[in-house]
């Protein structure tokens, strides 16, 4: 779903050539859609929303991070205008400061996570906050950010290669392959919840979780007393369901937003499933 997007300069967030800006905001519906020139790391911290980001739909829970490379547009928007706010810890900064905190670093994989980050090789990608380390070290970094004493800056950027220690951590423990065989399918659905607007497949989760295909779908009965297809579609017209009554975008980028290029295909199901055409449903919200 592409749209026009407006491109943010760290010049207008940076002060006193700290080349690092930490906030924390109410998003709202008024924010554009937007790139920037710096790199960013977005955590939610209170409510649910979406995140619109690239040519997806991701909804946002508290604990979800978010790693924005360079030139990748974006937006946070609350689940409605009237319900708990949707509040986001933003930490932007300057791959300029990278080379610095990289000299800190001693691990290899480190090193090179870093570096691919500086070179702008690392792509957008999400985490979530399993153990409350995230939200720890954001709200370290946001009380500190105003701090009038000695070393501030310093402090800070010793509190940035921790997060981006953090985030290095959670990218190696996200693989699969290393997981407790018991836990993966949460891990799949997790997923899933996340990426439902893109192209999917059984082979693909296949690939990815180490599973054939024939026991995945013997593990989606069982866990969800649906056949894969079936959880798949129910999920992308629950979610098609919050963007209509969340959201002001036309039936035709829903559609596409939840994995559905062909809107007629859309409506046949989505009527199928709920019982109301997708115009019905949002003129009753």
């Amino acid at each position: 779903m592409q749209r026009p997007a407006e491109t943010y300069r760290g010049d207008g967030f940076f002060r006193q050539n700290q080349l690092l800006y930490i906030n924390r905001s109410s998003e709202s519906f008024t924010v554009p859609f937007h790139n920037h020139d710096f790199l960013e790391i977005a955590f939610i911290a209170e409510g649910e929303g979406f995140h619109y980001a690239g040519d997806t739909v991701l909804k946002v829970r508290k604990g979800d991070l978010f790693y924005i490379p360079i030139g990748y547009s974006h937006v946070f928007r609350p689940a409605s205008t009237n319900g708990t706010p949707l509040i986001v810890h933003n930490c932007v900064f300057s791959p300029l400061l990278l080379p610095k905190l990289t000299a800190f670093a001693s691990d290899g994989g480190l090193i090179a996570f870093l570096k691919e980050m500086e070179s702008g090789l690392l792509d957008f990608h999400a985490r979530q906050d399993r153990n409350d380390r995230f939200q720890k070290l954001f709200a370290q970094l946001y009380e500190n950010y105003a701090s009038p004493l000695a070393a501030a800056t310093e402090y800070l950027h010793g509190l940035l290669l921790q997060l981006l220690i953090e985030l290095y951590r959670t990218g190696e423990e996200a693989e699969w392959g290393t997981r407790p065989k018991e836990t993966i399918f949460q891990d799949i659905l997790h997923y899933l919840d996340h990426h439902y607007g893109q192209e999917l497949s059984l082979a693909k989760l296949a690939q990815k979780s180490g599973f054939s295909e024939r026991h995945l779908q013997r593990l989606f009965h069982r866990h969800t007393g649906q056949s894969w297809n079936s959880y798949l579609q129910s999920l992308r017209i629950q979610k098609s369901r919050e963007l209509l009554a969340g959201t002001p975008d036309k039936i035709s980028a829903v559609a596409e937003a939840v994995g559905y290029k062909d809107v007629q295909t859309f409506n046949a199901l989505f009527k199928r499933i709920t019982g109301l055409t997708p115009r019905q449903y949002r003129s009753m919200t």
